[in-house]
């Protein structure tokens, strides 16, 4: 019979698998340095915004309502700015803290016999791979929502008004990350349980993580470029209505299948996936051409929803092939 998950003891591994990556040297000092640079992109992303308000008053001030157009009206900035930077660092340096959380957690113990150990206890497999996996989990939760929450302080401290819908992308970004990070963390954790040792599951985990992050992005962007074509010619300011109209059909057209496209291609990359649903999160709603469209949250949400679901299949589909190892794993 197959035994049952008793909840408390993988409370318990939960409980001391956080504990231990929040103790350990190298975890903390790549914790710290990921969130020196999230203080650095929220401090880019705030002076972007000031200078973005600064040139939207400007030009309300010197503005000519004889040359008012689709393509030269103004419009305030968004906060989302502010996440523009942060979304980049994240890109880049999340996976690598949720590769420092998941590599050696199985390999590492296995290396020192303190899984065969740990099993003489009453305890079972399941729990153990339960407990490790939702313990790293819990800790890159944690970790992508400093930053979200900082970003929200920061804005708030400088008295500006957070509207409603601007809180809501907040928390999908805040979600999407926490999700980008798992992904990586499972791959990981994966690794960690297919090879012997940490070595090989580090070396086994970067090299997906090249494919993930460069080969399937730079083959989205070549497939995109080709089909939706380049982008019409920029008409003159004192250009017609027509005209105008024309060039704005056009270039968000090509905006639309340079999106679908790559969307579909990197349905495949994780990596890709989060570009994807950021790119469309921040993006500027008052944009003519990018912002064309956008009614609120729901529609936004409406644009990205496959982005969201194949994000959410990767980590599911890693950590079942990390869980399945386990409980194959020939440990004497």
């Amino acid at each position: 019979m197959t035994p049952i998950l008793d909840l408390k003891r993988v409370a318990t591994i939960t409980r001391k698998e956080c504990l231990d990556h929040l103790t350990d040297r190298t975890f903390l000092l790549i914790l710290a340095i990921f969130f020196l640079l999230t203080v650095l992109s929220l401090r880019q992303g705030l002076v972007a915004y000031d200078d973005a308000l600064k040139l939207y008053e400007h030009s309300v001030a010197y503005s000519d309502p004889a040359f008012s157009s689709p393509l030269t009206d103004s419009h305030p900035p968004s906060l989302l700015i502010v996440f523009s930077a942060l979304a980049e660092r994240l890109l880049q340096w999340g996976p690598l803290l949720a590769i420092a959380v998941g590599f050696d957690l199985i390999s590492g113990e296995r290396s020192s016999r303190s899984l065969k150990t740990l099993l003489v206890r009453p305890v079972f497999r399941d729990e153990i791979i339960t407990g490790k996996a939702l313990g790293g989990g819990a800790v890159l939760a944690l970790a992508s929502a400093v930053p979200v929450v900082l970003a929200l302080g920061l804005i708030a401290a400088a008295g500006i008004t957070i509207p409603p819908d601007d809180a809501g992308i907040a928390a999908l970004f805040w979600a999407a990350t926490a999700l980008y990070l798992l992904t990586y963390f499972a791959v990981a954790l994966a690794f960690s349980g297919l090879v012997d040792d940490g070595g090989r599951a580090l070396a086994w985990t970067m090299a997906a993580f090249i494919l993930f992050s460069i080969v399937v992005p730079a083959a989205a962007s070549c497939a995109g470029a080709a089909i939706a074509g380049d982008l019409p010619a920029y008409p003159s300011y004192d250009a017609p209505a027509e005209e105008v109209q024309h060039y704005l059909d056009a270039a968000r057209t090509r905006y639309q299948t340079l999106n679908g496209v790559e969307n579909l291609v990197l349905i495949l990359s994780p990596d890709g996936n989060y570009q994807a649903i950021t790119k469309e999160l921040l993006t500027d709603r008052s944009d003519p051409i990018s912002g064309w469209g956008i009614s609120g949250l729901a529609d936004l949400i409406g644009r990205i929803w496959q982005n969201i679901v194949a994000i959410a299949v990767f980590p599911l589909v890693f950590l079942a092939l990390a869980y399945a190892r386990f409980m194959r794993m020939d440990l004497r």
